[in-house]
């Protein structure tokens, strides 16, 4: 039998086709989920219970919340991700009860130096920010007051009913850090890259990303041959990964082992020296206080040599360098110790995040005081080998 040729006629199967074919459709594409109150009754407790069991809420005990784990897991309960993300942003948006807050730690830092260092002062604004866009207030505590212990900080902190608690980076020549906190009352994140015992969530810069993007701007400004100087406790912190990145993306490969240096406090004074004998064509400083080393800026003159600083800010005046944006990576650790809250998880992580973020490169609009005339006789200069350095002005060798 022909099919009608009006456009309203439609193809029918049969019921029992039909029906076939819609069930097959469902459990394959449209698996029927699960409810929580179905769990509930499996279980045989409430549907708060079940609610809070499956956050891993501290109000439900371990063994309880083992068995409503299992019933979901029996049922095959999985949980919606669009409602879960709903979910959380109500919980964001109500009135925090009693004004809940996070603590913000200046570890090893006198409260002077919190309040009058601009690089200080620009994280805690980016943590209080943050805290306060997701509903939270931010309250400051210190390590350094008189007569504070760390045991009398946990419970000062604890007493007032606070879990959050953001680290802030820590300006001692420090490496590793630890406190004897109980982190099974906290949900803790630090903002840098400084190592802690035990090791906690962290937000920081990429350094070995910033080391990179600082070879590659020299290298659009036709720089072949940069040499770097590290603050050696600045290459520890970073797990030496500005030193990595500075020898794999240096146009020079291994070679340019001989034009990085480390060099301690006390040889500050033979910097300039150091830089007249490599013969650079451009400068990479981990810092612009390197620049006050004695004789070291009339040397960039001299040299015509192109500055930069992996750690740039406003007042780096007339060097261009990586902006470590540290702002906004005390924002994304207020965001680590709030999804720590959001889903009740307290105590040393098992697997510690690491965000890190490689900053932004800031052109500065003059350079005049730094840059010149190249060198004519920049390209034919020897390096020397690390084993010289270390010779013959301490400069840590590159490892």
């Amino acid at each position: 039998m022909p099919i009608p040729s009006s456009s309203n006629a439609r193809f029918t199967a049969p019921p029992e086709r039909r029906a076939r074919s819609i069930d097959s459709h469902a459990s394959r594409d449209f698996p029927a989920s699960v409810s929580l109150k179905q769990i509930a009754a499996h279980a045989g407790c409430s549907l708060a219970t079940v609610s809070y069991a499956l956050r891993g809420s501290p109000k439900i005990s371990e063994v309880k919340t083992d068995e409503i784990r299992q019933a979901a897991i029996a049922l095959g309960y999985r949980p919606n991700p669009r409602i879960s993300s709903l979910m959380a942003h109500i919980r964001r948006s109500q009135q925090r009860p009693f004004g809940e807050k996070i603590a913000f730690v200046w570890v090893h830092t006198s409260r002077s130096l919190a309040r009058q260092d601009p690089f200080l002062r620009a994280v805690y604004l980016g943590a209080k920010t943050r805290a306060e866009q997701s509903g939270f207030g931010l309250e400051e505590f210190y390590t350094n007051d008189a007569g504070m212990t760390e045991g009398r900080l946990e419970q000062i902190i604890t007493s007032r009913g606070i879990t959050g608690v953001v680290l802030s980076p820590v300006t001692t020549s420090e490496s590793v850090v630890s406190m004897n906190w109980n982190w099974s009352n906290f949900s803790p994140a630090v903002i840098g890259n400084v190592s802690w015992t035990p090791e906690l969530h962290h937000a920081g810069h990429h350094h070995y990303l910033g080391m990179r993007t600082a070879l590659e701007e020299l290298g659009k400004c036709g720089c072949a041959r940069p040499a770097a100087i590290i603050e050696p406790e600045s290459n520890v912190r970073s797990k030496r990964a500005w030193e990595a990145a500075f020898i794999m993306h240096h146009p020079l490969g291994i070679r340019a082992k001989a034009l990085l240096a480390t060099p301690q406090a006390n040889k500050h004074e033979f910097i300039a020296q150091w830089v007249d004998r490599v013969r650079p064509d451009a400068l990479i400083v981990s810092a612009t206080s390197l620049l006050d080393s004695p004789g070291l800026c009339a040397a960039c003159r001299r040299l015509g040599l192109k500055v930069a600083t992996l750690y740039w800010t406003p007042e780096a005046k007339g060097i261009s360098g990586v902006d470590q944006c540290y702002e906004r990576i005390a924002a994304h650790a207020i965001d680590l110790v709030i999804a720590q809250i959001n889903s009740n998880e307290t105590g040393v992580p098992d697997l510690p995040r690491m965000m890190l973020f490689p900053g932004r490169w800031v052109t500065s609009s003059s350079q005049e005081q730094f840059v010149g005339g190249l060198s004519s006789h920049t390209a034919n200069a020897a390096p020397l080998s690390g084993d010289r350095l270390i010779e013959e002005w301490g400069c840590s060798s590159p490892r």
